[in-house]
């Protein structure tokens, strides 16, 4: 069971790490490579360079490029927490446990008659 739930947590965070960090936290080679993927984006939708339409466009990208990074942060985030949480409460419930204590048993063989033969073992623990 625990380990089904590591699994799918791994899986949601790699699905969750597309884009790895917030805009806002990208280096200055990192934008200037995340600029260059928009311009990209812009002209494959068939726009012209310096013009208008262009900077609506690389305005919209950076929005909804913006959006997505954000919200996949958010995800890992709360994967994360989750997880946490599921770990805390997994060894608060092992800590629950009761503990091991040792059982003693006892087994009496019993016949019909004395020196006869075994037909039957009682066994009694506690």
């Amino acid at each position: 069971m625990r380990s089904k739930f590591f699994a799918a947590a791994a899986i949601s965070l790699m699905l969750a790490a597309c884009q790895s960090k917030p805009v806002d936290q990208l280096s200055y080679s990192e934008m200037k490579s995340l600029s260059l993927d928009l311009h990209k984006r812009c002209w494959a939708q068939g726009v012209k360079s310096d013009t208008p339409e262009m900077k609506a466009c690389l305005r919209q990208e950076f929005t909804r490029e913006s959006y997505m990074r954000n919200s996949n942060y958010q995800t890992r985030q709360a994967v994360g927490d989750a997880l946490i949480a599921g770990g805390q409460g997994y060894n608060r419930g092992m800590q629950q446990q009761p503990s091991y204590q040792p059982m003693n048993c006892t087994s009496t063989p019993s016949s019909t008659w004395v020196g006869g033969p075994v037909r039957q073992v009682r066994t009694s623990c506690y």
